[in-house]
């Protein structure tokens, strides 16, 4: 069986001002002088929670970024049920098309319940198979590919990212990999890309015939 791995964000949707307003009034109402804007915000994506914290909250430890950045986790949860971010031009139609071939899958770096916020929030629930996030395991990304992998029995893995990190783990995990040129992240010597999700099911099937 092929299947295909969805990365979420700057792959799917840009939810980067929906983040940023829940940080800065998380951090007003619990009293804390952290603020952040949109370009801050975007050099957090596709990190872990730790990697996150690290960056976020220099001048404490990982112990102390860890709670801090939990307080503005929890409230981007629920500004995303009610406002959730924007897709990318098309997603829903290539979703649909994909799906009636091909089960999909998400994985990403972001922590527990957020796939679950993006599913909510969009109604897109119903085009994919699972998801697996770095905060329901504590494993890396690449890991969490070939643990989803093994669980679903698919025997090859497309994954659809945007990063250089992306490009990384996918490569670790031994899965082809697509870049979403559209998205956060520059990579400028991959083979397999993509300037718009619209481009995505011909290429799949181009990859998958070798």
């Amino acid at each position: 069986m092929d299947a295909i791995f969805f990365d979420l964000d700057g792959t799917l949707w840009n939810a980067i001002p929906q983040m940023v307003d829940a940080y800065n009034e998380a951090m007003k109402d619990n009293g804390y002088h952290y603020s952040f804007d949109y370009e801050t915000v975007k050099s957090y994506m596709g990190l872990t929670p730790e990697e996150t914290a690290l960056i976020a909250f220099k001048d404490v430890s990982l112990k102390e970024g860890l709670r801090l950045f939990r307080i503005m986790y929890e409230r981007e949860l629920v500004y995303l049920k009610k406002k959730p971010g924007i897709l990318y031009p098309n997603v829903e139609e290539v979703l649909n098309t994909l799906s009636k071939k091909y089960p999909l899958y998400i994985v990403s770096n972001a922590d527990k319940g957020y796939i679950e916020a993006f599913l909510e929030g969009t109604k897109l629930d119903k085009y994919f198979k699972s998801h697996l996030a770095a905060g329901d395991t504590g494993l890396e990304k690449w890991q969490n590919i070939k643990l989803l992998k093994e669980k679903e029995n698919i025997d090859r893995v497309v994954y659809v990212g945007d990063t250089k990190k992306d490009k990384i783990e996918s490569n670790k995990a031994n899965v082809l990999f697509i870049h979403a040129s559209y998205g956060f992240g520059v990579i400028d010597d991959e083979k397999y890309r993509i300037n718009s999700i619209l481009e995505l099911p011909k290429m799949i099937e181009s990859l998958l015939k070798i």
